[in-house]
């Protein structure tokens, strides 16, 4: 039997494959979806509080937010009240494909879950919200967000 995380792990690369696949069109990567709706709808975030919403290494964000930005999907500009900062917006381009984005999205999800009840989906979701919980605990205490 394979562990919850390997089965994880597996589900999470699957994803970014399927949204690679759907969304080639635009250029984007799966990877770089999470990125993009995040930003959507928290425009104006620092590039540190991104890494921290996402739970990646900050190397990682800044690397992904510059591809973003020169295929522009994103622009960044210096924080008024520290112009060490990064604020990062997602620009016109990124607004007009946020449709699709939510659609591939929403898609795999019912695609994902389609075999299972009302209830089975219900009990996962509350399952999986606690499991992340636990995890994001964890790491923030234990670990730190940014390790």
């Amino acid at each position: 039997m394979s562990s919850f995380t390997h089965n994880l792990n597996i589900i999470s690369r699957c994803t970014q494959m399927e949204r690679s696949a759907m969304l080639k069109d635009t250029g984007l990567s799966g990877g770089q979806v999470p990125y993009l709706l995040r930003l959507c709808r928290k425009p104006g975030l620092p590039q540190e509080e991104i890494a921290r919403e996402l739970y990646l290494n900050k190397s990682s964000v800044a690397r992904q937010i510059a591809a973003l930005e020169r295929q522009g999907f994103v622009r960044r500009e210096p924080s008024p009240e520290d112009r060490r900062q990064q604020l990062v917006y997602p620009t016109e381009k990124a607004l007009r494909i946020l449709p699709e984005l939510r659609k591939t999205v929403r898609g795999w999800n019912e695609y994902l879950l389609q075999e299972l009840s009302e209830e089975e989906k219900l009990q996962l979701q509350a399952v999986m919200e606690r499991i992340s919980l636990r995890a994001r605990v964890y790491i923030e205490r234990e670990v730190g967000w940014d390790s």
